[in-house]
């Protein structure tokens, strides 16, 4: 456990523990497709953002078979890490799995995973 000194309000530290894994990272970002169009002088005179969507992966040592350890393309995951970022929330969805071995070190996993706020929670 981490220990704070100085201006410690609103600062977050570490990350919250995955099932399956032990994790190292976690990232999320929020973004949009953008439609613009332009007028006679090729101003931008109109944007419409839509699609909204947040993708994300997470990433660590392989401890279990349960949780993110068995997270499977196509199928929802629970993430205790996930919250609402840019107004989005809702169900993670798997993109992909990759496993990481070698003779002198631990399996790692990384998950990419997207949400789509417009399906609502699974």
């Amino acid at each position: 456990m981490a220990t704070l000194i100085g201006i410690t309000s609103g600062v977050s530290f570490g990350l919250t523990a995955e099932t399956g894994i032990l994790v190292q990272s976690f990232s999320l970002t929020a973004n949009a497709e953008k439609t613009e169009v332009k007028n006679h002088e090729g101003d931008v005179a109109l944007v419409a953002y839509h699609n909204n969507k947040m993708t994300g992966s997470v990433a660590g040592t392989v401890a279990g078979a349960s949780g993110v350890a068995a997270a499977a393309v196509a199928a929802s995951l629970t993430l205790a890490n996930l919250e609402t970022l840019g107004g989005i929330t809702g169900t993670a969805y798997v993109d992909s799995v990759g496993l990481t071995k070698g003779a002198d070190k631990f399996n790692d996993l990384n998950v990419a995973f997207t949400i789509y706020p417009a399906l609502g929670d699974a």
